[in-house]
C-alpha cells in the first residue's frame, strides 16, 4: 500500500517543517498492531501501538542519519533499514511515523499483513524512505 500522510496532523506540520514555522525535531517510527488501512483522515487515535510485552519499542529515526539523492527528477530521502525485535508473538499491519511528541506524520500499511510473529520471537525490518517528484 502506498504511504499516507494524513490531511488532519501530517500534511500540516510537514508544511509547518518546511516553511519554518515549527522546528522539526526527529520522526518516530512506530508498528501499529489493529486492522486499519490507512486514509487521509487517519489520526493517532486510530492506530494501536504494538505492546509493550513483546519487547518491542518505537525507534528514533536521527535527522543526521536520512540520506537524500535525486534522479530524474524524483528526489528521495531514505533511512538505513531498522529492526523491531520482538521476544514474543505479535501481530503488525503496519508502520507509521510521529514527531517526538507523538503528532502523526505519516503511516503505511504492509502489503499483505498482518505481519505475524510467532510465539519465540522475530524481527520486522523496515527501511523508511520518502520520495517526492
Amino acid at each position: 500500500m502506498a504511504l499516507v500522510c494524513p490531511d488532519q496532523m501530517g500534511e500540516i506540520l510537514m508544511l509547518q517543517y518546511i516553511v519554518g514555522m515549527v522546528d522539526a525535531d526527529n520522526p518516530v517510527l512506530h508498528l501499529y498492531s489493529n486492522d486499519h488501512t490507512p486514509s487521509d483522515s487517519t489520526v493517532i487515535g486510530d492506530l494501536t501501538q504494538v505492546g509493550g510485552s513483546t519487547g518491542y519499542a518505537p525507534i528514533t529515526l536521527t535527522s543526521a542519519n536520512w540520506t537524500t539523492t535525486q534522479s530524474s527528477g524524483v528526489t528521495t530521502a531514505i533511512f538505513s533499514e531498522r529492526t523491531f525485535t520482538f521476544t514474543t508473538t505479535a501481530t503488525s499491519y503496519g508502520y507509521y511515523v510521529t514527531n517526538e511528541s507523538n503528532q502523526l506524520l505519516w503511516l503505511e500499511r504492509f502489503n499483505g499483513a498482518p505481519f505475524l510473529i510467532p510465539d519465540g520471537g522475530g524481527t520486522v525490518k523496515i527501511t523508511p524512505k520518502l520520495t517526492l517528484s
